[in-house]
């Protein structure tokens, strides 16, 4: 025989786990503040190292005339290399004779990288990254390029055969 819970007594407890849920997330909102606010300090200190660099050169420059430039760029969390090392590992990995599609590799990247834990990666930020990367191997031979980049196709990749590299 089960037992039956009051409505009251369910409503507070899906009280409860709503607010404890709302705690965690403003927890984790709360860490990201605290990692952003050191961020801003260690930025600030390189730029208070570069403006004593500036007022020591001969030539004086007026610091207030340097305007600042604001980047759209935003940062991955991911490893430097950690992108190109994906591209090449999903290239690997789907080398059966036939190049692999841009989507495909995005995917695996994604796939690769995806923390739960962690908030969703932006989607048009990693494929432009990933866009990057893969211009920057095919630039320098480690793959090959199997569609027209005028063209507004999707792009497909493959390894370079290792003769060539």
């Amino acid at each position: 025989m089960s037992i039956r819970i009051p409505p009251s007594l369910k409503w507070l407890i899906d009280k409860r786990a709503r607010i404890s849920g709302e705690i965690d997330k403003t927890r984790k909102s709360l860490d990201r503040a605290h990692a952003l606010i050191k961020e801003m300090h260690d930025l600030e200190e390189t730029l208070s190292a570069i403006d004593k660099t500036l007022s020591l050169h001969e030539l004086q420059i007026d610091k207030t005339l340097i305007k600042p430039i604001k980047s759209h760029y935003v940062r991955l969390k991911m490893p430097y290399g950690a992108i190109n090392h994906a591209i090449l590992t999903c290239l690997k990995l789907y080398d059966d004779g036939s190049p692999v599609s841009k989507s495909t590799i995005n995917n695996f990247v994604i796939a690769r990288y995806y923390d739960p834990n962690e908030e969703s990666l932006p989607f048009k930020q990693i494929a432009r990254s990933i866009h990057q990367s893969l211009n920057r191997l095919h630039a320098d031979g480690k793959i090959k390029r199997f569609h027209n980049p005028k063209l507004n196709d999707e792009g497909l990749w493959k390894l370079a055969d290792t003769d060539e590299v």
